[in-house]
C-alpha cells in the first residue's frame, strides 16, 4: 500500500512505484515519508483470483471500470476511495504502547493528560488504556473528507496460471468427447495437439507485439515530456518578459493616477501558458490506451481491424449460442427424470433461459458477478469430477459379449473396440479443436499485464505454453475415458448421455453453472458489437463530439442480441455438434491462427525475413483450415442432427 492523493474527483498524478509485501499501515506510513504515491500489491486470495479473471475479461476488449484509469504509459491503475486518515500524534513514549479503544473514535488532550498521570511506573507503559480514560492514539478525523488510493495492482505467476486455466477450461470440454468419437482417435489427437501448438505459437506472437507497443508507449511519452519541458522553459521566458513590460506600464499608470487623485486600476491578471491556441492543462501530452488484442490489431491494420473486432464478438456469441442449446437439453432431461414431465419441450426451457439472461446482460461491470462466478466455478468442478467418476463406474461394469457361452468383458474394453482410428466425418474435429479454447486468445494480453514483477512477466509466455499443453493432455485423457465408458451412446452435450440419480444432479448443476457463465462470455462480445450497431443504426449529428451509447440504449441493444441468439438457437436446437464445429472453424481459427502472425509482421519491425515468412505460412495454414472445415461442416449439416 502507499500514501495517496487527496483529490476526490480526479486521478492523482503518476508517481514512483514500490512493491510491498508487509504490514499495510506501517509500509503506508513509510512510503509517505519517502514521497511514494502509488503501490503495486499482489492479490493473493482465491476471491481475488476470481475477481482478476473477471477483470481480465473486461480488459480484453479495452473496457475500463469507473474505479480504474490508464496512465500515459498504458498502465492500468486501480482507484479506491476511503475516509482520509490523519497522521498519528504521540505526546509521550507511553502513547506508542497504548492500544486504541474500539468504543471511542478519538482522544482529546485532557484525556491524554489524565492517562499520563495514571502511569507511575515503567510497567504502566505496557498496560492497555482503561475504558474510563478512553485511550486512543488517533486524532479526530473529518468523516466528510476522502482520499483516493491509486495503485497498480498485480499478481504472481500462480495467479496468472489460475487465470489461464479459468480462461480456457469451461463447459466446452463437454463437447469434445462426441467429436472425438465421431472423428476417430487417430485424427482427433493430432488435431487437438496441432491446434494447441498453433495457439501457443500465436500467443507468443501477440505477447511480443504487446512488449513492442508497450515500450513504444514509454518512448513516445518520454520524448513528448522532453518537448513539453523545452516549450515550457521557452514560454516562461516570454511570460517573464511580458510580465515585466506589463509591470512597468502598470507602475506608470499607477503613478499617473495617484498624481491626478484618481483610483488606481487593479493589477493585470497572470497570463495562461499557451502554445498557439492550446492551453496546457496537464502534464501528459500522449493519452495511451490499454493494450489489448483489438488495440494491437488497430495499430497493425488500421480501419481493417474491424474484422478482428467482429471475429472476437462473433466467437463469443457463438460460445453463448452453444450455451443456449446445451442448457435446454439438460433441463429437458432433468424434467423427465425428476418430474416425469414430457409436455415441456427444449424450446420452452430455451426461452426460460433467455428471460433469465436478458437482465443479467445489462450489467456492465462484470466484477459485480464475482459471487456467481465462484458458484459457477464450483459447480463446473463438481460436474467434471462427477462425470469422470460416473465414466469410470460405467466402464468397469461387465458386459455380456456372447450369451451362448456367457463370455463377458469390461465396458471399457468393448467400447474401445468400437472407437475407430478415423471416420469419413472427421472434418468437424478441426473446428471443435479450436473451439475448445473458447476464444481465450483475447485474454492473453490482460493476463500478461496483470503479472506485477518484471521478471515474472518475462516468464509468462513459457507459463502459458506449459499450462496450455497440460490442459490439452487433460482434454485428450478426458475424451478417451468418456468415449471408452459410454461408447456410441455419447452425445455432444455429454451430460445428456448420463443416466441415474447422480446424472440428474450433474445435469442440474451444469445447467446452473452455464446460466451463470453466460454473461461473462457475452460481455466482451457486447462491448464490441453494441458500439458497432449504434454507429450503423444512428445518424451522426454534425459537430466535433460523437454521440455515445446511453445506458438505456445499451440495454436495448443487449436485449435484442440475446433474443437474436435465442432465435438462432431455436432453429439449431438439435445441431449442437455442428454449431460447435462451425463456430470454432469460422471464427476461432482466424482469431487463433490468421490474425496474430499478420499483426506481428506489421508491429515488430525488426523481425527477420525467416520469421515473417513463417508468420505468413501459419496464416495461410489457418485460412486453408478455416475454409475446409467450415465448408465441410455446412455440406454435412444434416448428418450432425441429434434427437
Amino acid at each position: 500500500m502507499s500514501s495517496s492523493s487527496s483529490i476526490p474527483n480526479s486521478p492523482p498524478p503518476a508517481a514512483h512505484t514500490f512493491i510491498a509485501g508487509e504490514e499495510e499501515y506501517r509500509l503506508e506510513r513509510a512510503a509517505a515519508h519517502m514521497g511514494l504515491e502509488q503501490g503495486r500489491m499482489p492479490k493473493k486470495s482465491w476471491a481475488a483470483l476470481l475477481y482478476n479473471d473477471l477483470s481480465a475479461r473486461m480488459h480484453s476488449v479495452g473496457y475500463v471500470g469507473n474505479d480504474e484509469r490508464v496512465d500515459e504509459y498504458g498502465t492500468l491503475h486501480s482507484l479506491r476511495r476511503r475516509k482520509k486518515r490523519q497522521p498519528q500524534e504521540y505526546d509521550q513514549l507511553a502513547d506508542l504502547f497504548s492500544a486504541p479503544s474500539s468504543s471511542s473514535p478519538s482522544r482529546t488532550r485532557p484525556q491524554r493528560q489524565q492517562q499520563q498521570q495514571q502511569r507511575q511506573t515503567v510497567t504502566d507503559l505496557f498496560q492497555a488504556p482503561s475504558e474510563e480514560s478512553g485511550g486512543q492514539t488517533e486524532l479526530v478525523t473529518d468523516d466528510s473528507s476522502e482520499e483516493v488510493i491509486d495503485m497498480v495492482e498485480g499478481g504472481s505467476l500462480g495467479a496468472a496460471a489460475f487465470g489461464i486455466v479459468k480462461g480456457i477450461v469451461g463447459p466446452a470440454i463437454l463437447y469434445l468427447p462426441s467429436g472425438f468419437y465421431k472423428s476417430g482417435w487417430a485424427v482427433s489427437i493430432p488435431c487437438m495437439l496441432f491446434a494447441t501448438g498453433m495457439f501457443v505459437y500465436n500467443a507468443y506472437r501477440l505477447l511480443e507485439c504487446w512488449k513492442v507497443e508497450s515500450d513504444r508507449n514509454h518512448k513516445v511519452e518520454s520524448r513528448l515530456k522532453e518537448v513539453q519541458a523545452l516549450l515550457q522553459h521557452a514560454d516562461e521566458k516570454k511570460m517573464n518578459h511580458k510580465n515585466n513590460m506589463n509591470g512597468n506600464i502598470y507602475n506608470n499608470n499607477y503613478n499617473n493616477h495617484l498624481e491626478s487623485g484618481e483610483q488606481p486600476p487593479p493589477p493585470p491578471p497572470p497570463q495562461q501558458q499557451q502554445y498557439g491556441a492550446t492551453v496546457v492543462q496537464q502534464d501528459s501530452l500522449f493519452q495511451a490506451k490499454l493494450l489489448t488484442y483489438p488495440e494491437l490489431a488497430k495499430r497493425a491494420f488500421g480501419p481493417y481491424s474491424i474484422f478482428v473486432d467482429l471475429g472476437i464478438s462473433l466467437m463469443q456469441f457463438g460460445v453463448c449460442l452453444t450455451y443456449l442449446i446445451f442448457v435446454p437439453d439438460n433441463l429437458y432431461q432433468c424434467g423427465k427424470a425428476l418430474l416425469g414431465i414430457h409436455s415441456f419441450s427444449k424450446l420452452t426451457f430455451l426461452w426460460i433461459m433467455i428471460v433469465i439472461e436478458i437482465p443479467i446482460s445489462w450489467i456492465r461491470d462484470i466484477r459485480k458477478l464475482t459471487t456467481t462466478n465462484v458458484i459457477a466455478s464450483l459447480l463446473i468442478a463438481f460436474g467434471l469430477l462427477a462425470v469422470l467418476g460416473m465414466a469410470f463406474f460405467q466402464g468397469l461394469q461387465t458386459v455380456v459379449v456372447d450369451e451362448a457361452t456367457g463370455e463377458s468383458e469390461l465396458a471399457f474394453v468393448q467400447n474401445m473396440q468400437t472407437l475407430k482410428p478415423a471416420t469419413p466425418l472427421w472434418f468437424p474435429i478441426i473446428g471443435t479443436s479450436f473451439f475448445m479454447m473458447e476464444g481465450s486468445i483475447a485474454l492473453i494480453v490482460p493476463l500478461q499485464q496483470a503479472v506485477y514483477r518484471p521478471e515474472d512477466q518475462a516468464k509468462f509466455p513459457d507459463l502459458y505454453r506449459t499450462c496450455a499443453f497440460y490442459i490439452v493432455l487433460c482434454y485428450i485423457s478426458f475424451s478417451l475415458v468418456t468415449c471408452a465408458a459410454f461408447g456410441s451412446h455419447i452425445k455432444t452435450a455429454l451430460t445428456a448421455s448420463l443416466t441415474g440419480p447422480l446424472a440428474t444432479i450433474v445435469q442440474l448443476a451444469y445447467s446452473i453453472a452455464v446460466i451463470l457463465t453466460f454473461p461473462l462470455q457475452a460481455f466482451p462480445a457486447m462491448e464490441v458489437a453494441i458500439p458497432l450497431l449504434f454507429r450503423m443504426t444512428t445518424t451522426a449529428p454534425s459537430g466535433p463530439v460523437a454521440p455515445t451509447v446511453t445506458p438505456l440504449q445499451r440495454n436495448l441493444y443487449a436485449t435484442a442480441i440475446v433474443v437474436a441468439l435465442g432465435l438462432v438457437a431455436m432453429v439449431s436446437i438439435n445441431y449442437l455438434g455442428n454449431i460447435v464445429s462451425l463456430v470454432g472453424s469460422f471464427f476461432g481459427i482466424p482469431l487463433g491462427l490468421v490474425f496474430p502472425p499478420l499483426i506481428h509482421n506489421q508491429l515488430v519491425k525488426d523481425s527477420t525475413p525467416a520469421t515473417k515468412l513463417k508468420n505468413y505460412c501459419v496464416a495461410l495454414i489457418g485460412f486453408v483450415a478455416m475454409s475446409l472445415a467450415s465448408v465441410n461442416t455446412l455440406l454435412t449439416w444434416d448428418q450432425g442432427a441429434e434427437s
